[in-house]
């Protein structure tokens, strides 16, 4: 598995930066901000996000912890996507700021708890 834990990681730390910078700037975060996904990266990232109960079951109900591995992987792929193509600071207004943010905080959410199913640590430093 070389260079896979890295992938689930990688995003992990960016949002976490993101977080710092969006403090170090006074940009708050709204605990109950509406998603909106305007942006083809968002919708793929709110989608994928929507799959992770499924992963968690499939995964136990088939005793094969690799199905979860695999979900990490596309989460992982679809943040990395939207981080690419949506700023999250600099967006175009505070209504899709506040909604980045909160697809960045579910994204966190979902990638740490998913790697403790899997026993690996997310780091919020790379």
């Amino acid at each position: 598995m070389t260079g896979l834990p890295r992938m689930y990681c990688t995003p992990a730390a960016r949002i976490q930066s993101i977080f710092r910078k969006a403090a170090e700037t006074g940009v708050a975060r709204k605990p109950n901000a509406a998603i909106a996904v305007a942006e083809p990266a968002e919708r793929k990232l709110a989608l994928e996000l929507l799959d992770f109960g499924t992963a968690v079951l499939e995964a136990g109900e088939t005793l094969r912890p690799h199905r979860l591995a695999g979900y990490l992987y596309d989460l992982a792929t679809a943040f990395t996507a939207f981080f690419e193509t949506c700023p999250v600071l600099k967006a175009p207004d505070d209504a899709a700021r506040a909604s980045r943010l909160a697809l960045c905080d579910l994204t966190a959410r979902v990638l740490a708890r998913g790697l403790t199913l899997l026993g690996i640590g997310a780091p919020e430093r790379m």
